[in-house]
C-alpha cells in the first residue's frame, strides 16, 4: 500500500505538468485513465474498483505505466522541462523535477526542489531566505518612509 501511495503522489505531481501542457499529452494519459481522472486530481480517492484491483495486485502495474508514461512525456517535452527546477543549493545544471522522489525533496514553505543531498546538507532553503530578506527590506523602507 505503501508503494501505491507513493506512485499516486508522483502521478498526481505529474498530471500537474500534463494539464499545464498543450502538447496533448493529457489527452492520451486521459484515455489511459480510463474515466479515472481522480487520480490526477487527489492521491487519497480510491473508488471500489481501484481497491478491488489493489486486493488482486493489478493496481500497482496499472499506475506504473500511467507513470512510465507521463514522465517519459516531461523528460521528452521541450514545454514541460522549462518548469522544472533547478538545484538552488548546488545550481547545477541538471534540471530536476519535484515527482522525482528517489533524488529530490521540496521546501515544505516555498515548494521549491532540491537534490535530496543538497537539501540534507543546507541549514536553511535558499529561495525562502532571499523571501525573507527582501521582506525585512520592504519593512524597513516602509518604516523609514512613514518616519518622514
Amino acid at each position: 500500500m505503501g508503494r501505491i501511495r507513493r506512485s499516486r503522489e508522483q502521478l498526481k505531481l505529474l498530471g500537474d505538468y500534463l494539464i499545464m501542457c498543450r502538447s496533448g499529452a493529457l489527452k492520451e494519459l486521459s484515455k489511459r485513465l480510463d474515466h479515472r481522472h481522480y487520480l490526477l486530481e487527489c492521491s487519497h480517492k480510491y473508488s471500489v474498483a481501484d481497491l478491488r484491483q489493489i486486493a488482486d495486485g493489478v493496481f500497482e502495474t496499472f499506475l506504473q505505466s500511467l507513470l512510465q508514461f507521463a514522465s517519459h512525456h516531461v523528460y521528452n517535452c521541450d514545454l514541460c522541462t522549462q518548469r522544472g527546477f533547478i538545484c538552488q543549493i548546488c545550481n547545477s545544471s541538471d534540471i530536476i523535477f519535484p515527482f522525482e522522489f528517489d533524488t529530490t525533496t521540496r521546501c515544505s514553505e516555498c515548494k521549491t526542489v532540491f537534490h535530496r543531498d543538497c537539501q540534507a546538507s543546507a541549514k536553511s532553503c535558499p529561495r525562502c531566505e532571499r523571501r525573507q530578506r527582501y521582506q525585512r527590506q520592504l519593512e524597513a523602507e516602509a518604516s523609514v518612509e512613514l518616519s518622514l
